[in-house]
């Protein structure tokens, strides 16, 4: 099955409508199951032929009844999967051979003897495939396990919503829980969300075409990764040809969701998150809050633990510290006054040991230090 997604659709070709001012892409949905699933065994009968053909075939069909303008977002999702998974010998360097021996007057089979000998071919094989490495002369290959009608859907969704906000002028995105993935992807691509943290554990992101660094393109990128957090909400200011109105996303959309991100970084995270939970279940443990701005750029605590009463938030960094050049910045985040840093007791600097929101550890960390800073406030 693909693991990756498909290119955003061009936004000219997204089927969509405009109701109160907010772009609504005609999303697919279990009732497309049908004509998806024959769609799939139509395309699946080109195993081993040129992919050329298969689009020849597709854009000479007359559009499905059932499908209707939806069939454009789902052949465009197909396609690019079977374009990834198409293969096809590399016969570039032997196609500059033979037309170098063509301009130097070789006669055409003889060239073509030479460069098959050199290339361990006959003379028919490599005429037959001289050009197989061209992308529509690729050989359809089938992903394995196969694609699904529901996920070629999602994807197909997905595609639509990405090609609408390629031409995003103004976007705000609100993030909570699990944003840790996205918002560090966004950070190293240079996405230019400007994120500012609430007192929920909420991040929201701003961005404005020419004012923030970074491009819609790439910002459309990071959609698949929206459903792995707890909770999101993009709004984002679009023009479409002469068409202007907002694309929304929330939790829950239609769309395919990226691979799946690591729970936790570490075992020590996962054991903590157990060990919280089973000692204060009325309190709320959020992985993955809001990020910290820092001198160096953005820091990532690992959980936000909130009081019953929602009154009180904390925010708890277990640092494993696999580098010791690492221990500066951790030491760095005590600068936020709600903020728990749990140490290796071998790397702790022995000024912090008694540090009253440092909790040394050996293994794991002892969750009843935790729990006696917190309710000392």
């Amino acid at each position: 099955m693909p693991t990756a997604g498909a290119a955003a659709m061009s936004p000219q070709r997204v089927p969509y409508t405009i109701a109160d001012g907010e772009f609504v892409p005609a999303w697919l949905g279990d009732r497309d199951r049908p004509w998806l699933r024959d769609l799939l065994d139509e395309s699946r009968a080109y195993v081993g032929r040129p992919i050329g053909e298969l689009l020849l075939r597709l854009r000479r069909s007359d559009v499905d009844p059932r499908a209707g303008r939806r069939q454009a977002p789902a052949v465009h999702a197909l396609v690019a999967w079977l374009r990834r998974a198409a293969n096809g010998p590399a016969r570039s360097t032997a196609r500059q051979h033979l037309f170098r021996l063509y301009a130097a007057g070789v006669p055409g089979a003889e060239a073509m003897r030479r460069i098959a000998a050199q290339h361990g071919l006959s003379p028919d094989v490599l005429a037959g495939s001289l050009f197989a490495d061209l992308p529509d002369q690729r050989l359809v290959q089938w992903p394995e396990p196969p694609p699904d009608p529901t996920r070629l859907a999602l994807q197909a969704n997905t595609s639509m919503v990405q090609g609408l906000l390629r031409h995003a002028h103004v976007l705000e995105l609100r993030l909570l829980g699990a944003s840790r993935a996205l918002l560090r992807t966004a950070w190293l691509h240079g996405a230019g969300l400007q994120t500012v943290d609430h007192r929920d554990g909420s991040a929201t992101g701003r961005w404005r075409r020419g004012a923030s660094a970074g491009t819609a393109r790439t910002l459309a990128s990071l959609v698949p990764m929206l459903p792995w957090t707890h909770r999101y909400r993009l709004i984002a200011q679009c023009q479409v040809g002469i068409d202007r109105g907002r694309v929304v996303l929330g939790t829950g959309d239609p769309i395919l969701p990226a691979p799946e991100p690591r729970q936790h970084d570490s075992q020590l995270e996962r054991a903590f998150a157990r060990d919280f939970a089973r000692a204060r279940p009325d309190w709320r443990l959020l992985r993955e809050p809001a990020p910290l701005a820092t001198a160096d750029g953005l820091a990532f605590p690992d959980f936000a633990l909130t009081s019953p009463d929602r009154q009180r938030t904390w925010l708890c960094e277990i640092a494993g510290l696999r580098s010791a050049s690492a221990l500066p910045a951790k030491l760095a985040l005590l600068q936020h006054g709600q903020l728990v840093l749990c140490l290796p007791e071998r790397a702790t600097p022995l000024e912090y040991r008694s540090h009253p929101r440092v909790v040394p550890f050996r293994r794991r960390v002892p969750i009843e230090r935790v729990l006696a800073i917190l309710e000392r406030g």
